[in-house]
């Protein structure tokens, strides 16, 4: 008897260890990181069940996938028998996700912005929502201000571009404001920002009798579409112009700020106390500084993986359903502060009316919206706002204000009549026109996107050599190792691969960049072949291969004599390339290493990935694309100081300059003259650190008799101005290397020219002294022998 107590016992020990296995959904492995740092913050502070936590993650969507998260949470779910979830971040996989859990009973954790149909416990009962802002939340703080104001109705603006990775909050305020009656929707326009920029209609369609227009931040260019829709006219007007914004003010308006002050447009924002605090306390723990955009998404994932392990400590998460009951009117407080749940699991959140009274100053709260727990009424809302107005002054002027539905007409009717006559005698000339130049644009945007690749144009090819058989000790059969190039029909291409994550809507000045970029034809540049994007998960900028070898080949083979013909050959090459690179409308290479300089089977020497790291900077900061792996410390040894300020090391690349590039060359020179790697043996972290607040410099004996070595040191300076120009710098070489001129296959004809000629004076030479010492032999035969013995051996 006591032996099978003991066994029961034991297997009850055993059962109640099983780990619980949570599921993340999400592609970026920083958000799980801190994801598993929530866990143990939680556990350490004993907020969660004594069980292991066991954590395992996968992808979410994709272009060419949308769906892979709910593929993977099925997966996890009959596979991988994971009890509860870490909801995606895509619109498109919230609410499959969420479906799907309820007939699992897996409790969902909720962390982005959603449909506000989310909210529904009847539909999704395991949901547990720990977004800072909600479509609810919106749609209750605008009803607030139009009840304090007497406002009748309202127009709602919102973007047309649907995207399967976010949720546009103003069609959920729509939605919401509908169903539950709160406020009276004039007009509901949705706008295409990319036609916008063509058509100025929309903009009068704005003007109605209804004073209040509330726009959504849901487009790519913010900006753009507030120029077009003229709200400093409309503001002028009287009318009340609102903007939602999903994150803190400051944020959400860090690039239209002045669009915001001069038209007078009032925030909705959340607030969230020591946003600053909370960005260090993330950079300490993630080891790098992490964008001001991107805080509240790490934040949110911290709350969300925090407030399940909180919620394992209240309820048993084999039951899906009770676990999100649990969490209902809940309170708890993580590092980044208190978070409080509503009785239907929805965190609570205050919000905050804001106006910027001049380009210069900082955000005024006009009207505070305190979110405070209440009992459930209809349509699954389950508190109240306490409204705090902090300046009856300033809402005076947005009260009782009539519009009429004319409000620009300055013309009279006889000279409107007048336009409209005009226009429709010249209707069928304007159509004539707008055909022609129609096909003219179809065929003109044709051929200016030339460096748009396909998919089925394009094919990845792996390759097999050893790495420790990548370059031949052979100098006549050098060749680059590589473990992948890509075919571009019959074209060999090297690539630079990223993944890319939202549809990238190119703009005139990027489509005419890249354009000419395409046109750069010079013969030390490799040629830029194109793009392929859009049409998979990845994003690939190709340029034609070179197969041979790279500078940095030769510099580092210390079996290879680079004596300074092949110096001068070189750094002329590169200051030619980078000449051409100047002046044209590109401006800069952006790259420039020994990396980057192409030796191809002529011996003439190529720059390639000129010109595009403007562009990566930008697409990865506005998170099209991210580095399939982390870009190699050693790639910024040669990046100016001034460029490395500001970019996060290892994942993204710095924008490119022309005194950028004059730092590179100096950098390159001490490869050069020296053949050992700058900084050479030590930490390239500290030495990133101490390059850009040290102006630390790679240590060379003062040598001011070298001209070379004293170029070098000029182009180090740390203030780029004082940098040489590129025009100095050519002149400099031409005088060091005064004897050598032409690329290196000139030099190389010259060089044997002057062998051929030295040989034949030697030969010349050495049959002079030939026949002279014939000519002595002779003379001393027919001394010591007879006249006939002499001229029998002689003839």
């Amino acid at each position: 008897m006591e032996r099978k107590m003991i066994v029961l016992f034991f297997i009850i020990s055993t059962l109640l260890c099983d780990p619980i296995k949570l599921g993340i959904l999400e592609s970026d492995q920083n958000l799980v990181h801190i994801c598993k740092m929530a866990i143990e913050d939680g556990q350490n502070a004993g907020h969660c069940t004594a069980n292991i936590i066991q954590i395992q993650d996968a992808a979410t969507c994709m272009i060419n996938n949308p769906a892979k998260g709910t593929a993977n949470a099925i997966a996890f779910h009959f596979q991988e028998h994971v009890e509860a979830f870490i909801n995606s971040r895509c619109e498109s996989e919230i609410l499959e996700i969420a479906g799907l859990a309820r007939f699992w009973n897996s409790p969902v954790m909720i962390r982005a912005v959603a449909n506000p149909i989310i909210s529904d416990q009847d539909v999704y009962p395991t949901v547990v929502q720990f977004g800072r802002t909600s479509a609810l939340d919106f749609t209750y703080a605008i009803k607030s201000l139009i009840d304090y104001l007497n406002i009748t109705s309202v127009v709602l603006v919102s973007s047309t571009e649907s995207s399967f990775d976010h949720y546009s909050i103003v069609a959920g305020i729509e939605q919401t404001a509908k169903q539950q009656r709160s406020f009276r929707i004039d007009k509901f326009i949705e706008i295409n920002e990319y036609m916008l920029r063509e058509n100025k209609i929309i903009a009068e369609k704005l003007r109605t009798t209804t004073s209040t227009i509330i726009i959504g931040d849901d487009f790519n260019d913010l900006g753009m579409v507030l120029r077009n829709l003229e709200v400093i006219s409309l503001s002028d007007d009287h009318y009340m112009i609102i903007l939602i914004c999903n994150q803190i003010s400051e944020i959400c308006t860090n690039s239209i700020k002045h669009i915001v002050a001069d038209a007078s447009i009032i925030i909705l924002a959340p607030i969230i106390e020591q946003y600053k605090v909370m960005a260090n306390k993330l950079s300490e723990r993630l080891n790098f500084t992490i964008k001001e955009k991107e805080i509240e998404m790490y934040v949110t994932m911290y709350d969300a993986c925090y407030g399940f392990c909180f919620g394992t400590r209240h309820s048993s998460i084999l039951n899906g359903k009770k676990f999100a009951q649990s969490m209902r009117n809940q309170h708890f407080t993580d590092i980044f502060g208190n978070v409080t749940l509503d009785g239907t699991g929805k965190r609570l959140q205050n919000y905050a009316f804001q106006w910027l009274p001049s380009r210069n100053d900082e955000f005024q709260r006009v009207m505070t919206l305190l979110m405070i727990e209440a009992q459930c009424t209809y349509g699954n809302k389950c508190f109240d706002l306490e409204v705090q107005n902090t300046n009856d002054e300033f809402w005076n002027k947005y009260r009782n204000v009539t519009i009429t539905r004319c409000v620009k007409c300055k013309q009279s009717f006889l000279s409107t009549v007048a336009v409209a006559v005009i226009s429709c005698a010249a209707v069928v000339v304007l159509c004539l026109i707008g055909f022609y130049l129609y096909r003219k644009k179809k065929h003109m945007e044709a051929y200016r996107m030339m460096w748009k690749i396909s998919k089925e144009d394009l094919k990845v090819i792996e390759t097999k050599r050893s790495k420790e058989h990548a370059i031949s000790d052979n100098l006549s059969h050098k060749r680059r190792q590589l473990e992948s190039y890509a075919l571009v029909g019959t074209l060999k291409a090297e690539f630079i691969c990223f993944k890319q994550y939202k549809r990238i809507p190119w703009n005139k000045a990027q489509l005419k960049f890249l354009y000419e970029l395409k046109s750069l034809n010079h013969n030390n540049l490799t040629n830029f072949i194109g793009i392929c994007y859009n049409d998979l998960d990845r994003f690939y900028v190709l340029h034609t291969l070179i197969e041979r070898a790279s500078l940095e080949d030769f510099i580092y083979d210390h079996q290879f004599n680079v004596d300074n013909t092949f110096k001068c050959a070189f750094i002329r090459d590169i200051l030619k390339g980078l000449q051409y690179l100047h002046k044209s409308s590109i401006g800069y290479h952006g790259m420039l290493s020994l990396k980057t300089c192409m030796i191809d089977t002529n011996w003439v020497l190529k720059l390639t990935n000129f010109g595009i790291s403007t562009m990566l900077n930008e697409l990865i900061d506005q998170n099209y694309i991210r580095t399939v792996e982390l870009i190699p410390q050693q790639f910024y040894i040669t990046v100016a100081p001034e460029l490395l300020t500001g970019i996060q090391i290892g994942w993204n690349f710095p924008k490119g300059t022309v005194v950028g590039d004059i730092y590179s060359f100096g950098m390159m020179l001490y490869s050069i003259i020296f053949r050992i790697k700058p900084f050479d043996r030590l930490s390239l972290k500290e030495v990133l650190h101490n390059v850009v607040e040290k102006s630390l410099r790679p240590q060379i004996d003062n040598d001011n008799s070298d001209p070379l070595i004293t170029l070098m040191c000029e182009c180090w300076n740390s203030v780029p101005e004082e940098r040489p120009k590129l025009e100095n710098i050519r002149q400099t070489i031409r005088t060091i290397f005064s004897n050598s001129k032409g690329n290196l296959v000139d030099q190389m004809i010259k060089m044997n020219e002057k062998y051929a000629q030295e040989l034949e004076h030697i030969v010349a030479e050495r049959t002079s002294l030939l026949v002279e010492a014939q000519e002595q032999t002779d003379r001393l035969l027919c001394e010591m022998l007879p006249p006939f013995v002499f001229f029998f051996l002689v003839f």
